[in-house]
Formats: structure tokens, sequence, C-alpha cells
């Protein structure tokens, strides 16, 4: 038996699913017949869900390269490396000691030879998390790096 309570929650739950615009877009065939290859591999099932998550891509990559510095976030710093050249272990470390108030966790995996995979999580101000990105990326020793932004809303 259900409660008045509970009814009024679920059907309180259902509205604020049902707050949703509903838009038109074109677009050309390749593009759309591309877009659903890549969201069936991906695991949707249907279109708006798919857009839904690349509007949030598009609008974290965007809210990343914005200047605005009073704003929050979260992410991941991925780097590759070769560890032997040009002290990378020891330079990564001084840096990170230096942003421990945006820096959550990171993990060190060594791959194949001397080179290394290293993510650090990071959470905290944008603008802590952006030097924090630049001052590794000015160690000679990477190969690649890579910062996943979520903007916190």
């Amino acid at each position: 038996m259900t409660t008045g309570k509970s009814i009024s929650k679920h059907v309180s739950h259902r509205k604020q699913q049902q707050q949703v615009q509903r838009i038109s877009i074109s677009l050309p065939p390749k593009l759309l017949e591309q877009f659903d290859k890549s969201m069936e591999k991906a695991g949707f099932k249907d279109r708006s869900k798919s857009i839904q998550t690349a509007l949030h891509s598009f609008i974290n990559e965007n809210d990343w390269k914005n200047d605005n510095t009073s704003e929050s976030g979260a992410g991941v710093i991925i780097l590759h490396y070769d560890n032997h050249i040009y002290n990378q272990d020891a330079l990564s470390t001084h840096v990170q000691h230096q942003y421990n108030d945006v820096i959550s966790a990171a993990t060190h995996m060594h791959l194949k030879g001397d080179n290394c995979l290293e993510s650090i999580m990071v959470k905290g101000n944008v603008k802590r998390i952006k030097d924090l990105a630049r001052s590794l990326s000015e160690n000679r020793g990477i190969k690649s790096m890579k910062v996943h932004f979520i903007s916190l809303i």
C-alpha cells in the first residue's frame, strides 16, 4: 500500500522529468548517419539522450576555455611520459605538491619500456586547475597530456 506522501513524491519527480523543451535541428544526412552509428556504439538507445550528452561535453569543453576564474570544476589530467627523460617523475611530483589544494588523488602506471601514464584527479577553483595543467605541460618529458574538465553546476 502506498501513502499519499510517496505518491506526491513520485508525481513531483515525474514533473521534473517532463520539464524539457523540444527543438528541431537540420542536419546533413551523412552527419546524422555518422552520429547514429556513434550513438549505437556508445550504447545509447535514443537520440535525445545522446544529444544531451554531446551538448554537456560541448559546454564543458568551452567552459574550460573560458577565463572565468571564480568558477569551480572537477576533472582529470592525464599525462603520458618517459620517466627517464628530463627527470619527469620528480618534476611532476614537485609541481603536484604546489597544487594539493585542487588535487584529490593521483595514480601512476608503468607502461611498456620507460613510458608511464599518470592521472591526476582535480576539484576546485578552475584557475588553479588551469595553472596546474600549465605547470605540468611545461615539463619537456611529457609526450602527451589531456585535461578532461567538468563544470560543477
